[in-house]
């Protein structure tokens, strides 16, 4: 069996959890009382069979927006936890954007705003399967962690959670 993604450990001081049922809400997204989610509820897409995007849309007609606080020059692991609808590998992804994200260069990426954007699949790879509620970050592969975020500046951002697969 593969090894999945590590369950996050909390990082100290720099550490930001957002409850993405507490967001801003933007289309086709609803939050659902759930006991089993955090915070007693989840957010919501309907699977509607649409076709899974490849790139992040400039301007969504869909989206979650949350605010949060980040010190510029710090290096944070992006981590979600969800599930899939049904548990099916065709509704499992996400992109998610920054309002004032770098690279490890200072070179800005993805951004809200831009097709550019950070990719969560809950399945770690193809046919690893899903099970209810599991921790993903924005790395691809069995143990993979993905690149980490930083931000131009301290201060209030904005993080922003688009569909990629529906459901």
């Amino acid at each position: 069996t593969p090894t999945p993604t590590p369950t996050p450990t909390p990082t100290g001081p720099a550490e930001v959890v957002l409850y993405a049922s507490r967001g801003v809400r933007v289309g086709n997204y609803t939050v659902t009382n759930d006991a089993t989610a955090a915070g007693g509820a989840r957010l919501d897409n309907p699977n509607a069979g649409a076709a899974k995007l490849s790139s992040a849309l400039a301007n969504p007609g869909t989206y979650v927006e949350l605010q949060f606080t980040a010190q510029a020059g710090v290096a944070y692991r992006l981590w979600i936890r969800g599930k899939a609808q049904d548990n099916n590998p065709f509704n499992d992804s996400i992109f998610v954007q920054f309002d004032n994200s770098v690279d490890n260069q200072g070179v800005a990426t993805s951004r809200i705003g831009s097709t550019s954007a950070e990719v969560i699949n809950l399945e770690d790879c193809l046919g690893c399967g899903l099970s209810s509620w599991g921790w993903q970050d924005n790395g691809w592969g069995t143990g993979v962690l993905g690149p980490l975020v930083r931000f131009a500046t301290s201060g209030t951002h904005k993080l922003r959670i688009q569909v990629r697969e529906d459901g």
